[in-house]
């Protein structure tokens, strides 16, 4: 009989116990339960902690309290502690249904050479969130990488996942570098360059909120860090000239699209996709 294969989630948050708990609420419904949860608490106050031990006895817990920032930081804290065959990152704003874990653990379970397999975000409207998103079940490759994960839809066989070393503190967001994301796409173009077969499923969802639901200077600041973090692992990963230019051209024929509409909030986000994305591919290495 085959062992059933056991799932360990890491879970790094900062001032967000309403959502963390909504997180929780999502990971009781589970029609498969994880094995392992590790909460990494970044707050400067005992909220956090407060929701971890009212589920203390009704989830397996682990909670730790770093205050170096970061979200790479964060997940790495456990790095070496994780035990399950199957890790996943859950966002503490994201939201799991309720055969979430069912899934992902029956995908490893039928492809014994599967070494990742991830999903689409989706907004609780039902929509596509955090980006766009392959239309067709594709393995994943150097190429497809961009529209087919993000860490909290990803789930990575540990024998894969461990090997790599962990998330790259220099990506991401909250660290002290201006490359506030990128991390998991590092992350995974690291496994597909082992040799790791990586399987992407539009129909395999989480939830999570639609951060660029208004354009405020919230919302650029964080457009500036996180494309810029874009650009960087194209660098890092030597992605082809052609390949950089597409990704910098896409944003900034958009720009025009959004002016000829009126939207100026819209033509300047896009204006700042553009101009990082090119910026974080030009930083040194």
């Amino acid at each position: 009989m085959m062992k059933k294969l056991s799932i360990s989630l890491v879970v790094a948050t900062m001032n967000r116990p309403t959502q963390l708990e909504h997180l929780f609420q999502t990971l009781e419904r589970q029609t498969v339960r994880a094995d392992q949860i590790f909460v990494v608490d970044q707050s400067r106050d005992d909220l956090t902690r407060d929701v971890v031990e009212r589920y203390a006895t009704r989830l397996p817990l682990t909670y730790f309290h770093r205050e170096a920032r970061g979200l790479s930081c964060a997940r790495n804290v456990v790095h070496d502690l994780i035990s399950g065959d199957i890790v996943a990152f859950p966002d503490d704003d994201c939201w799991y249904p309720d055969d979430t874990i069912a899934r992902a653990v029956a995908e490893f379970e039928k492809d014994a050479d599967l070494g990742v397999f991830t999903g689409a975000s989706m907004s609780e409207a039902g929509v596509p969130s955090q980006g766009r998103w392959g239309t067709e079940r594709v393995v994943v490759d150097k190429r497809s990488v961009w529209t087919s994960q993000t860490s909290y839809t990803t789930y990575y066989r540990t024998s894969v996942f461990k090997p790599l070393g962990g998330f790259d503190e220099t990506l991401g967001v909250g660290g002290s570098t201006p490359w506030g994301a990128g991390e998991e796409t590092d992350l995974l173009l690291r496994a597909l360059a082992t040799g790791a077969r990586a399987v992407y499923d539009p129909t395999f969802r989480v939830f999570h909120p639609e951060p660029l639901a208004v354009y405020d200077e919230g919302a650029y600041s964080r457009g500036r860090k996180y494309n810029r973090g874009v650009g960087r692992v194209l660098r890092l990963h030597r992605f082809p000239p052609w390949f950089v230019g597409y990704m910098v051209a896409r944003p900034a024929v958009g720009i025009g699209v959004a002016m000829l509409k009126g939207q100026l909030p819209l033509a300047k986000y896009r204006t700042i996709t553009a101009v990082n994305r090119l910026r974080g591919f030009m930083d040194p290495l």
